[in-house]
């Protein structure tokens, strides 16, 4: 396992992802090799931050979504059965059912969506 990781190796690693090059549990288990245990997605920009133990790696912004003022799991969780969808139509549907920002920690298998206000929904992966 080599768990060092250049900006350039890490923004290959993005760029595949984002292509439909690799899956999503292809796209953890790479990260993963390379230390990063945790990342989160700020939904209105679909700015991420990837964690290391001692540092991150930040994407840049790639959208800019309005945020529903209202919160709607059962569509949060439509969105997340169709997760298989193109990243940015992802966090639009997100969007518009009131989700913030999302958190996935690698090693737990696990991500939580956080919406407006104190809502917040715990997904496990199946991967």
């Amino acid at each position: 396992m080599n768990t060092k990781i250049t900006e350039f190796e890490f923004q290959e690693i993005i760029h595949r992802r984002s292509k439909g090059e690799i899956d999503f549990p292809q796209f953890l288990d790479e990260l993963s090799q390379r230390g990063i245990n945790e990342y989160e997605i700020d939904v209105a920009t679909g700015q991420s931050t990837y964690k290391r133990v001692n540092s991150e790696f930040k994407t840049d912004s790639q959208i800019n979504l309005a945020i529903s003022n209202q919160f709607d799991r059962n569509k949060v969780l439509e969105a997340i059965a169709n997760i298989s969808q193109p990243f940015l139509e992802f966090l639009k549907e997100i969007a518009e059912a009131g989700i913030v920002s999302y958190r996935v920690c690698i090693p737990e298998k696990k991500v939580t969506y956080f919406g407006i206000g104190e809502e917040k929904i715990d997904e496990s992966l199946n991967i």
